[in-house]
């Protein structure tokens, strides 16, 4: 099952714990994945291992010492995109971790999060809150990246979890 949604304005049911008003938009891509949720966690935050199982990723450099909590900081580079420091706001093994990222008018929550689907089977749920007065325009330049990178993003952890 693939699901993906991007959406204009408030959003009702937000994810994020760290955005104090609702995001200007809202993407999310939710997956099924024939692996238990144990599996697919290690998977998702094993994150120095991303440039090689998700194409959407060049480079991730943990910024602090590990392991990875709250408060880590991480560098990401991803292809057509400018390079950024995101800082782990939530960190909660095995089901759900979060990071925000602050630039120059906008503020991005992203959300990873497990769920336990019984029988070795797991649910992915990728979401990316936008916020800031850039944000519209922005998102007339980058919807259309920003779900094709969160498709590719989950189709690539679906087969890495799968293929363990």
């Amino acid at each position: 099952m693939l699901a993906l949604a991007a959406e204009w304005g408030p959003s009702h049911e937000i994810a994020s714990s760290r955005l104090s008003r609702p995001p200007n938009m809202r993407f999310e891509k939710s997956i099924e994945i024939d692996a238990p949720q144990q599996r697919v966690w290690d998977v998702l935050s094993a994150l120095d291992a991303w440039p090689q199982r998700i194409e959407t990723v060049d480079m991730v450099e943990l910024l602090t010492p590990a392991p990875i909590t709250k408060g880590s900081r991480v560098r990401l580079k991803q292809p057509k995109l400018p390079e950024g420091t995101w800082d782990i706001t939530v960190w909660d093994a095995p089901s759900y971790f979060e990071w925000t990222q602050k630039t120059a008018g906008t503020t991005s929550v992203a959300g990873h999060r497990v769920e336990a689907l019984g029988e070795g089977r797991a649910r992915l749920t990728l979401t990316l809150d936008m916020r800031g007065l850039l944000i519209p325009i922005m998102t007339l330049f980058y919807k259309d990246l920003t779900n094709r990178y969160m498709n590719l993003e989950a189709e690539g952890m679906k087969r890495a979890a799968e293929s363990a």
